[in-house]
């Protein structure tokens, strides 16, 4: 199958059903229609006018940003809309993001991050270009320049899943969701998600508040439900990265708890393994991610220390080698319910105080607290040169006594951070 050089894939005279060789590589034999060689051409376009502004923003640096920046960000963000660069697009919203930050003096901004979003571009943009030259059509390079939206399919056999965390956020553009990632029986490699979303307008900018909402509007077992117990869906749809879509022809009951080895493929000896394991996502950055889930049995936390100055809270937590890794919390309104809950776990500190005195940031206590979780959920990553922990759920041997209220009780062995608080729970007697 020959290739079509110099990125010409589906120029030719040829309409569709003629035989035509437009299009080479994969779709060599398939003649492309006109959309397919318009989009094409407008890719052809966006790539340059990509790279430009790459390198007009690492010759201009950061000092010089301005509206203007922001403006031509935006502008750029059409641009490889319409050529249907969507992971690009995405990405390029990610950028202005940042540089918003910036020129509000923003302390959630942080340079490791700004630099991670432009390599992203600059790798995703490549990585869609040679596809390009090499005749690709776009149906052919959707692992690599995304899709406007997901496309689902059913599974074709009932899917038997167990909660691995939960947890809440709320987006840039005013929305507020939780989401639920889980274990697929029979599929360890797969780790599936859920979410509810809802705009901030409507239900406030609290993810708490949807807890005991119902999972989607057509199923009627509530996110707390879902987050604590095992379910069998069936007529199940998954799009090719794991999300699951909760339709109206969606079936879900309750399916026996699958109980520790839903986390065996998640989990960790120690902090050498973590990096191995987000090491070799860095060595496929197109197609997967910087960041890893993952499942930690630390042997000691630190407390947690707030950093005002740069609207940050950290927390150390060692490893039974004694390696540490930093649980790294930005200081944000829906992230006030998981600072209080590792406060109460793990006590607190300001950084004044370290700063004083850098032993106590380091002063380890066992996980032997009450209520202090035997593992945590979340999701790691490399920053800033240290290697980061973002906590999702607390995982607890024996399980917890959750009460809301004077009838509601229900034992569970997971306590979802960001969404609920520590005092409705309490041990469970032996």
């Amino acid at each position: 199958m020959a290739a079509n050089e110099g990125g010409e894939a589906g120029e030719g005279e040829a309409e569709a059903g003629e035989g035509a060789e437009a299009g080479g590589g994969a779709g060599a034999g398939k003649a492309l229609g006109k959309r397919d060689r318009d989009k094409l051409e407008r890719m052809a376009e966006a790539f340059d006018k990509i790279d430009r502004l790459l390198l007009r923003l690492a010759q201009q640096g950061l000092q010089r940003m301005s509206a203007s920046s922001l403006d031509e960000l935006r502008a750029l963000e059409q641009i490889a809309h319409h050529a249907a660069l969507v992971a690009i697009e995405r990405q390029i919203e990610t950028l202005a993001t940042h540089v918003r930050r910036y020129l509000e003096r923003d302390p959630l901004f942080t340079i490791a991050d700004y630099a991670g979003t432009v390599n992203k571009i600059w790798l995703l943009g490549r990585a869609a270009r040679r596809r390009h030259e090499a005749g690709q059509s776009p149906d052919e390079m959707l692992d690599v320049i995304g899709e406007a939206r997901r496309s689902y399919a059913e599974v074709g056999h009932p899917l038997v899943l167990q909660p691995l965390g939960a947890t809440g956020w709320v987006t840039d553009t005013d929305f507020v969701g939780i989401t639920v990632y889980f274990y697929v029986e029979g599929r360890p490699e797969l780790t599936c998600q859920a979410s509810n979303c809802k705009p901030c307008a409507y239900f406030g900018r609290d993810p708490k508040k949807l807890l005991d909402s119902p999972i989607s509007d057509h199923v009627a077992h509530r996110i707390f439900d879902v987050a604590h117990g095992a379910f069998e869906f069936r007529k199940a749809k998954m799009s090719g990265d794991g999300r699951l879509s909760l339709h109206k022809e969606l079936v879900v009951s309750k399916a026996p708890y699958l109980g520790a080895k839903a986390y065996a493929s998640l989990a960790v000896r120690d902090w050498a393994a973590l990096v191995d394991r987000l090491r070799e996502g860095e060595l496929h950055p197109v197609g997967r991610g910087d960041d890893a889930l993952a499942y930690v049995e630390p042997a000691g936390y630190g407390p947690v220390v707030t950093d005002e100055k740069n609207a940050r809270a950290t927390c150390e937590v060692a490893d039974a080698r004694g390696a540490t890794l930093q649980i790294e919390v930005p200081l944000r309104a829906e992230n006030n319910l998981l600072l209080d809950n590792l406060e109460k776990l793990f006590g607190s500190a300001r950084a004044a105080e370290v700063a004083r005195d850098p032993k106590r940031a380091r002063a380890f206590s066992p996980p032997g607290k009450k209520l202090a979780p035997n593992a945590l959920f979340g999701r790691a990553s490399v920053s800033g040169g240290r290697l980061k922990f973002f906590p999702f759920t607390g995982l607890y041997q024996q399980p917890l006594v959750y009460a809301k209220g004077r009838t509601q009780q229900r034992r569970v062995n997971e306590v979802h951070y960001s969404l609920e608080p520590l005092s409705q729970f309490t041990a469970a007697e032996s």
